[in-house]
């Protein structure tokens, strides 16, 4: 484990998710997603302890538990250490059961909450943040509303023009291994990437894969995020000429597409499905109806 310097005071730590770091002069850091598990975060300590840094901030950009899961420790072992997030991300972190039911759609059970490393780890945010202006140890940072892949997603820009992502942008081998990205609503999403290509950054660190971007790099990227979301939607309004089921809609598109897909993962690939049905209810362009008991969608002609 290394800590790597992007520019000035912002560096970031490779790692199953990558963790933004920004180092203030009176050596305490903010961390941005420590990661998943316990033992990520004991070797955050040992490298912090080893160049005589502190945390005194830890900035969450979304609830899923592999950005924030190792937290607890951190906040344990660094007393008076603050916890950062948006007021949505707040409500699941607090409640980590609401993430299996929102998947899920009811009380999940043990073959999905097997998946969830972590998820009785339980801390409290201490602060919650919006979009604009902030101060944290009296330096400036400005706080982006990024939501779309979940309901709470931010991002954070530090005054070296470093920009910190979370998951609002996926890289091509996660799009290429996920190929069905997991999306809490699709308009949001597309908002999300427009808005990026607006920010004034220079560098990008994005939660997983590829960690450093520059920003020609990244704006590449986001028109590959569109596109992908643009050929699902696509796909669903080809299929939905013909009325179908949710569950056989989304048969087809796994079949289609060849995804290979774990239990977590289908339920990830419905949830998805799901927003991006209710993003073309949104747009007027289906509709439904209710035979033999069963519920078909179709395109409106």
């Amino acid at each position: 484990m290394e800590l790597e310097k992007i520019k000035g005071h912002s560096y970031y730590i490779k790692g199953g998710t990558n963790s933004g770091v920004y180092v203030f002069k009176n050596k305490y850091v903010l961390v941005i997603d420590p990661g998943l598990s316990n033992s990520r975060a004991h070797r955050l300590i040992k490298l912090f302890d080893s160049k005589g840094l502190r945390v005194k901030y830890i900035l969450n950009t979304h609830e899923h538990s592999d950005h924030h899961g190792a937290s607890e420790v951190l906040l344990d072992y660094y007393s008076g250490a603050k916890s950062i997030s948006s007021r949505d991300a707040k409500t699941f972190i607090e409640n980590p059961y609401l993430f299996s039911t929102y998947v899920y759609g009811g009380r999940s059970n043990k073959l999905l909450d097997d998946y969830f490393k972590n998820r009785k780890n339980k801390f409290s945010i201490d602060e919650v943040v919006c979009d604009g202006d902030i101060k944290l140890n009296d330096e400036k940072f400005k706080i982006i509303d990024l939501k779309g892949h979940s309901i709470g997603s931010i991002g954070i820009l530090t005054e070296d023009k470093v920009l910190y992502l979370g998951d609002s942008l996926f890289n091509e081998s996660i799009l290429e291994k996920y190929n069905f990205p997991f999306l809490f609503d699709i308009s949001e999403q597309l908002n999300t990437l427009d808005k990026i290509k607006e920010i004034d950054f220079e560098f990008c660190v994005m939660g997983h894969s590829n960690a450093l971007l520059n920003k020609e790099e990244a704006l590449k990227l986001v028109q590959i995020n569109k596109e992908v979301i643009y050929k699902y939607l696509n796909q669903i309004r080809e299929f939905l000429t013909t009325p179908y089921t949710r569950e056989d809609l989304l048969k087809d598109i796994i079949e289609y597409n060849e995804l290979k897909l774990n239990y977590k993962e289908y339920y990830f690939s419905n949830a998805t499905l799901s927003s991006m049905i209710s993003y073309l209810v949104e747009y007027g362009e289906i509709d439904y109806q209710f035979e033999n008991g069963k519920m078909y969608y179709y395109i409106i002609r």
